[in-house]
C-alpha cells in the first residue's frame, strides 16, 4: 500500500504540473549544429558511504573518460556524427550513423543510433535512472530510423537488426541483453547467453508551446526478439510508455511510466529463477534486471541563474512483475555552467540498485541493500574545429586563389 501511496503522489504532481503549463536541458555530450570536431574530458570527485576505505580518506579525484566526437554535414543533405569513448582500463563508441534529410520534415539514419523510446535522456543529472539501466532510456543499437517532424507532432520509428557491440562484452556506455559470463566484478549468478535481434520501436509525441512554456506528451512501443545462444531459440521482448514533460519559465517537470516483459527461450533444464531475471551489462558491469516490471522515473528542475545554474531531483522506482522487490534510486544535485566547463554535484540514494554499489544482486533482487553516494563531476569541451572555421578556411583559400588569377 506505501507503493501505491508513492506512485499516485508522483502521477497526482505530474498532473498538476501539467495544468500550469524552454526545452529540456540539454546532457554534456550533445552538440551545437556548428560543432564539427572536439573532445569532452571528465573527471570526479566521489564518496562512498558502503566502502570503508572511502569513509576513511572521505573520498578521492578519480579519472572519468576522454571523449572524442565529429559531426558533419556534406551539401545540407547528408550528415554524419561520432562519438567514443576511453575509460580507465576500457573504451567503448557510445554512436556512430550516417543519415540523409529527406526533406524539412523528414530524416533517415543508418548505423549505431538512439533508438527511439520514452525520453532520449535524464533530464539534469549525469548518472541516468533505473529506466536506463534496464536498457530502455538513452540506447544506441545498430539499425535503421526514420525521424519525422510535422509541426507540433513528431513520429520516429526504427528497425534494430542487434545491440551495438558483442553481446558478451560490458564495455559499453548504454544498457544491453549480456551473453558472457562471470567476471571480476560481475554480479550475475549465472551466464545465459542471451542478445538481442530484431527490434522495432515506434515513439510519438505531440508538443504544444507557448510564448513563454512549453510542453511534451507523448507514448512509446518496443517490439524485439532475445535469441539465445544454448538453446537456439528465440525468445520476445515487449515495452511500452508514456511520458509528460512541462517547461515553464524557471520551472521543468517530467515523467514517465514504462512496462516491459521479456521472455527467454533458456534450455529447458533453467529453474524458473533463471527465467524471471535477465543477465543485462552497462559501463563494463553486468547485473541482472527482473524479465517483466514496471517503471516510474520523475525528475523537476530549477533555474537559479538562467541555464547557468540549475537544482533538480530526480526519483526512478521498479517493481512487479517477476521482481522479488522493490529498487528505488533518489538524486539531488545541482549543475553549473561556464562557457565550455560544466560542474555536476549530485547525492545519491538506491535501494536495491546494484549500478550504484554493487551491494544489490540485481535490480528487483531483495537485498535490503541501502546505500548513499555522493560525487562532483568536472566536465571540459573543446570545440576544436567549427562550422564557422570551415567557412573561414574556404574563404581564405578561395581569396589566394583569387590573386595567384
Amino acid at each position: 500500500m506505501k507503493n501505491q501511496n508513492k506512485i499516485l503522489l508522483l502521477l497526482l504532481i505530474g498532473m498538476l504540473a501539467s495544468l500550469g503549463l524552454k526545452a529540456q536541458h540539454r546532457p554534456v555530450d550533445e552538440l551545437n549544429k556548428t560543432d564539427r570536431f572536439g573532445f569532452t574530458t571528465m573527471f570526479y570527485y566521489t564518496y562512498r558511504q558502503w566502502t570503508e576505505g572511502s569513509r576513511e580518506t572521505k573520498g578521492s579525484l578519480r579519472f572519468d573518460s576522454f571523449r572524442i566526437w565529429a559531426q558533419t554535414d556534406v551539401d545540407k543533405k547528408f550528415f554524419g556524427a561520432v562519438q567514443y569513448r576511453f575509460y580507465e582500463g576500457w573504451r567503448t563508441p557510445t554512436y556512430l550513423y550516417v543519415g540523409y534529410h529527406v526533406n524539412d520534415n523528414n530524416t533517415i539514419q543508418l548505423g549505431q543510433t538512439w533508438v527511439p523510446f520514452g525520453f532520449g535522456y535524464q533530464p539534469f543529472d549525469d548518472w541516468g535512472n533505473i529506466a536506463f539501466y534496464v536498457g530502455l532510456q538513452d540506447d544506441y543499437d545498430y539499425g535503421f530510423t526514420w525521424n519525422g517532424n510535422y509541426g507540433i507532432f513528431s513520429i520516429h520509428a526504427g528497425f534494430f537488426k542487434n545491440q551495438q557491440l558483442s553481446a558478451s562484452m560490458s564495455t559499453r556506455y548504454d544498457t544491453d541483453i549480456y551473453s558472457g559470463n562471470v567476471n571480476d566484478g560481475d554480479i550475475i549468478l549465472v551466464p545465459k547467453h542471451n542478445r538481442e535481434v530484431n527490434q522495432i520501436n515506434a515513439r510519438f509525441s505531440v508538443k504544444p508551446s507557448g510564448e513563454k512554456w512549453s510542453t511534451e506528451f507523448g507514448v512509446s512501443g518496443m517490439a524485439g526478439q532475445i535469441y539465445n545462444e544454448t538453446s537456439d531459440l528465440n525468445g520476445t521482448r515487449y515495452a511500452a510508455a508514456v511520458h509528460a514533460s512541462v517547461n515553464t519559465g524557471f520551472f521543468h517537470y517530467n515523467i514517465q511510466a514504462t512496462w516491459y516483459q521479456y521472455t527467454q527461450a533458456l534450455p529447458d533444464t533453467a529453474t524458473q529463477d533463471m527465467q524471471d531475471f535477465i543477465n543485462m551489462s552497462s559501463w563494463n558491469f553486468a547485473y541482472e534486471i527482473p524479465g517483466s516490471a514496471n517503471i516510474l522515473t520523475s525528475s523537476v528542475a530549477f533555474d537559479i541563474i538562467g541555464e547557468k545554474l540549475t537544482v533538480h531531483a530526480n526519483y526512478s522506482y521498479l517493481w512487479g512483475g517477476t521482481s522479488q522487490a522493490s529498487s528505488q534510486l533518489l538524486t539531488f544535485g545541482a549543475r553549473a555552467l561556464w562557457e565550455s566547463f560544466e560542474i555536476f554535484g549530485e547525492a545519491y540514494y538506491g535501494v536495491n540498485d546494484p549500478q550504484l554499489s554493487g551491494n544489490a544482486s540485481g535490480y528487483g533482487r531483495n537485498a535490503e541493500s541501502y546505500d548513499f553516494r555522493f560525487d562532483i563531476r568536472f566536465f571540459y569541451k573543446l570545440n576544436i574545429v567549427s562550422e564557422n572555421t570551415i567557412e573561414k578556411f574556404i574563404d581564405k583559400r578561395n581569396k589566394k586563389a583569387q590573386k595567384k588569377e
